[in-house]
């Protein structure tokens, strides 16, 4: 009798063990959704990588872009409006719709207007909000690689676009 209580307290606490470290609260194992570390290809030689989520919001509110050189982008329309920040590199953009951008170093200025339709290029800490809808294109003419930090705002009861898989 004295043995089996011995045997059942041993067990009782490496099952307390196994709920303590995790091993038996799923709430407490990792989740499938979890994006990977250093971000993913959301198009050929441009990644994504997730810095911050809103409650509520499947897509981050907060990511970086990181386009290799040479890479041409189709910038697709999204309801959210976009502050974009040029942490390094540049990229060549070309938009549907007027932006304005304020150049490093140029806060205090009303920043550069460029109108739908011109070509303009963001350089290292400059930053530009992209309105709703817009969409273009972005290009890395550079010998390395650019990125961009972007935040978004969807206003209240917007839908964000389902991401599809493009056709051939």
């Amino acid at each position: 009798m004295r043995r089996a209580a011995v045997l059942w307290s041993g067990v009782a606490v490496v099952l307390l063990g196994l709920v303590v470290a995790g091993g038996g609260n799923p709430l407490a194992r990792a989740q499938e959704g979890s994006p990977p570390a250093g971000g993913f290809e959301i198009a050929p030689g441009v990644t994504a990588e997730a810095l911050a989520f809103a409650a509520g919001r499947d897509e981050p509110v907060n990511y970086r872009l990181t386009f290799a050189p040479g890479v041409v982008y189709t910038v697709v329309p999204s309801p959210a409006i976009s502050l974009v920040y040029q942490e390094t590199g540049a990229l060549t953009l070309t938009l549907d719709a007027p932006i304005t951008i304020t150049r490093s170093g140029m806060a205090d200025s009303a920043g550069e207007a460029v109108a739908a339709g011109t070509e303009v290029t963001l350089e290292a800490g400059d930053y530009a909000v992209f309105p709703a809808l817009v969409g273009g294109e972005a290009r890395n003419d550079g010998q390395e690689a650019a990125s961009a930090q972007v935040a978004d705002i969807v206003p209240p009861g917007v839908a964000t676009p389902t991401v599809a898989t493009p056709g051939p």
